[in-house]
């Protein structure tokens, strides 16, 4: 869930405003656990660059939290946005979007997916998991979970290949930098829609939607980006 200026990340507003303008996009959020045992919305463990507060997500309870403001891109506080419950998001997604869950290192797997269950959203969101073996924990306790897997080099496409994952499930995270067509033709002929990661990178060059382009050419289906306007327009001229 990418922010532009006037719009905080991980923002229960931006998600609204994204869902109403781009409705075919793909919302990624990004999931903290407070002291109290609270999944919220940050991508950050800190509150610094985010908020107007200070200090670690995990040291302060989802009271204490709700005292804070969000800040969009260029820093700016704002008044009427605060740090999220994961349970609101998902409730605005149900039934009308996708939402890609960004477990951050810390959090509990089973608090999320309490929530999961709680808002019936199995069917409206895909988990992004740091490593194979997270991914084969979810997939035995949860089969029909979309799971968004790293396949970072050759090698790890291979390993992933062995990993008893069904690929139905699986969503391949790929380099930021553009690979060979070889690379991504191994992962189509598995069956497994691939990501690719514009942030920070592709997204911040000059000629960003010819690149857009050229990520669509060779077979990518998703392109995670922080400039929606901008890859819209690249496509929607």
């Amino acid at each position: 869930m990418s922010p532009s200026k006037g719009f905080a990340e991980n923002s229960l507003i931006t998600l609204k405003y994204n869902m109403k303008y781009y409705p075919c996009s793909i919302q990624e959020i990004d999931v903290r656990i407070t002291s109290d045992g609270i999944a919220v919305l940050s991508h950050d463990n800190t509150l610094d660059r985010t908020t107007n507060g200070k200090g670690s997500i995990n040291q302060f309870t989802y009271a204490e939290l709700q005292k804070l403001n969000l800040k969009d891109i260029d820093g700016n506080v704002l008044p009427n946005d605060r740090i999220p419950l994961l349970e609101d998001a998902l409730n605005i997604i149900k039934g009308k979007g996708i939402a890609m869950l960004d477990m951050k290192p810390g959090t509990d797997p089973e608090i999320m997916m309490n929530i999961i269950k709680k808002t019936h959203t199995f069917d409206d969101i895909i988990v992004i998991c740091y490593s194979i073996e997270d991914a084969q924990t979810l997939n035995k306790k949860y089969p029909n979970l979309i799971l968004a897997l790293g396949f970072n080099s050759k090698e790890g496409i291979e390993r992933n290949k062995h990993a008893k994952l069904p690929y139905k499930n699986l969503i391949a995270l790929v380099p930021k930098t553009i690979q060979e067509q070889s690379y991504y033709d191994s992962i189509r002929a598995m069956g497994i829609p691939i990501s690719f990661s514009a942030q920070n990178k592709t997204d911040l060059a000059p000629d960003a939607s010819e690149i857009y382009k050229t990520i669509y050419k060779k077979g990518i289906t998703i392109l995670c980006t922080d400039s929606i306007t901008k890859a819209y327009k690249a496509f929607n001229p």
